[in-house]
């Protein structure tokens, strides 16, 4: 193998060291975002399923799932105080 070869292998293994620390973190972040809006979701419909019969139904969209999944009960009362501000 001469110089050449041998510094094109390190300069890319080098590369590929620095990208994936760079991406790790946001990819972390976005996985955590995502199974939080799962489960916002999954407490939205336990609520939907629960009180909707009472008049206190919440939307399950994308949103109202991150919502809750991000901010958690304070995500959730804010949902309720938005319902009941408008409608």
């Amino acid at each position: 193998m001469n110089p050449r070869d041998f510094l094109a292998i390190v300069f890319g293994g080098v590369m590929l060291y620095v990208v994936v620390r760079v991406f790790q973190s946001p990819a972390k972040w976005a996985v955590r975002v995502l199974i939080n809006g799962i489960v916002g979701l999954a407490a939205l419909w336990a609520w939907d399923m629960a009180f909707t019969p009472h008049g206190w139904a919440v939307g399950l969209n994308p949103v109202t799932g991150l919502t809750v999944g991000v901010l958690g009960a304070p995500g959730f009362l804010l949902l309720l105080a938005v319902k009941v501000l408008i409608l």
